[in-house]
C-alpha cells in the first residue's frame, strides 16, 4: 500500500517499491508507462526494453502426433510467431498439419518455409475486430445450416447442403479467433481498452463462443441427417420436433439481437420460451419409442429430435450468460 502525496501544491505523486525499480533497471529520469484499463484501474510498466514478440517453438520431430493441437494451443495463447522446426527435413505429414492449421484459423500466414523450419506469423491485430462480429458470424452460419436443412425437407434441391463441412469449419475458426482475442485482452491492456471489455465480459464472450460451437456441431449433425435421409424422413414440418425449429430460430434471434441492448426482460422471456420448447421436445421423444415404424426410422427421428433439443438447450445457456453479463454491468461499489 502507498499513500498519495501532494508536491508543488497541485501534483499528486506516489512512491514505487525499490525492489521493482531494481528488477526493471530503472533510475532517476527514466520513463515508465501508465495505462488505463477498461475497469478504470491503472497499470504501471517499464518501457526501458523494446517490446518483443511472443514466440512458440515446436519440435515436430518430437511431436509427430498431436502437432495440430499444439499449434492451436499456441494460437489460443496469443503467440505472435509459431515456429515448427526439425533437425531433419520436415516430413510431408507435418506440412499437411500446417496447411490444416492455416485453414482452420484466421489471421495466420507462413513467413518462412524451409526444409527444416516453418515460421508462421500473425497478421491480424486482435483489437481491430469486435468480439460481437465473430458471435454474429457464428450465429448466421448456424441458422443458415438449420434453415437450409428444413428447406431440403420442404422440397428444395439437396445441393443446398453441399458445403456443410465448410460452414462447420468457419464456425470453429471463429470460435478459435474469438478465444485468441480474449487471451490478448487479458494479457494486453491496450487490447482490453480497444475492445471495450473487462476481463469478466471477455471470458463470458469466450463461453458464448464455445456454446455456439456446440450448437454448430448439432446444426451440422442435423443437416447431415436430413441430407442423407431426406426421402426416408416421414416427419412433417408441422409436427414435432421439426415444428420447434421456427420457434427456436425466433428466440435465438431475439437473444442475439439483444446482446448489447441490456434488456433483461426480453432475454429472460426468450429463455423461458426455449425452456418450455426443450421440455416439450423431450416429452415427444418419449412417444417415439412406442413401436411405430421401423427401428431405422425411429433412430433417425430420435437423432433429429435430439439435435433440435440440444440446440434449444445451448440457446438457454446463451441467454443465461447474457443475463450474467448484464448483471455484471449493473454492479455498484459501496
Amino acid at each position: 500500500m502507498r499513500k498519495l502525496q501532494v508536491t508543488g501544491g497541485s501534483t499528486v505523486i506516489v512512491s514505487l517499491p525499490k525492489e521493482w525499480i531494481r528488477a526493471n533497471n530503472l533510475g532517476k529520469g527514466d520513463f515508465v508507462n501508465l495505462e488505463e484499463l477498461a475497469s478504470g484501474d491503472l497499470r504501471l510498466s517499464s518501457i526501458q526494453s523494446k517490446s518483443s514478440k511472443k514466440v512458440a517453438t515446436i519440435d515436430c520431430c518430437e511431436h509427430m502426433t498431436g502437432l495440430r493441437d499444439l499449434m492451436i494451443g499456441a494460437y489460443l495463447s496469443n503467440a505472435d510467431v509459431i515456429k515448427i522446426s526439425c533437425k531433419n527435413k520436415i516430413p510431408r505429414g507435418t506440412r499437411s498439419d500446417v496447411r490444416e492449421f492455416l485453414r482452420d484459423t484466421r489471421g495466420m500466414e507462413i513467413e518462412v518455409d524451409d526444409d527444416k523450419e516453418i515460421r508462421i506469423i500473425s497478421i491480424l491485430n486482435p483489437s481491430e475486430l469486435r468480439l460481437q462480429v465473430s458471435i454474429n458470424r457464428m450465429y448466421i452460419l448456424i441458422s443458415s445450416l438449420v434453415n437450409d436443412a428444413m428447406d431440403v425437407l420442404l422440397g428444395e434441391p439437396i445441393n443446398l447442403l453441399s458445403d456443410i463441412d465448410d460452414r462447420e469449419r468457419q464456425i470453429d475458426a471463429r470460435r478459435l479467433l474469438l478465444e485468441r482475442q480474449v487471451a490478448a485482452s487479458i494479457q494486453l491492456p491496450s487490447v482490453e481498452r480497444k475492445l471495450a471489455v473487462d476481463r469478466f465480459t471477455a471470458m463470458e464472450h469466450a463461453n458464448i463462443a464455445r456454446i455456439l460451437e456446440r450448437m454448430g456441431d448439432h446444426a451440422t449433425r442435423l443437416a447431415y441427417l436430413i441430407k442423407d435421409n431426406s426421402q426416408a424422413i416421414k416427419i412433417k414440418p408441422s409436427e414435432m420436433p421439426l415444428s420447434a425449429i421456427p420457434i427456436w430460430a425466433k428466440q435465438l434471434k431475439t437473444i442475439v439481437h439483444n446482446m448489447y441492448t441490456k434488456d433483461v426482460n426480453i432475454i429472460y422471456n426468450a429463455k423461458l420460451e426455449l425452456v418450455e420448447l426443450r421440455d416439450k421436445i423431450e416429452g415427444e421423444e418419449d412417444e417415439l419409442w412406442t413401436g411405430r415404424g421401423s427401428a431405422e426410422r425411429l433412430l433417425c427421428e430420435f437423432r433429429i429430435s435430439e439435435s433440435i433439443r440440444r440446440l434449444c438447450a445451448y440457446s438457454i445457456n446463451f441467454a443465461e450468460i447474457l443475463l450474467n453479463m448484464l448483471m455484471h454491468k449493473q454492479l455498484d461499489n459501496e
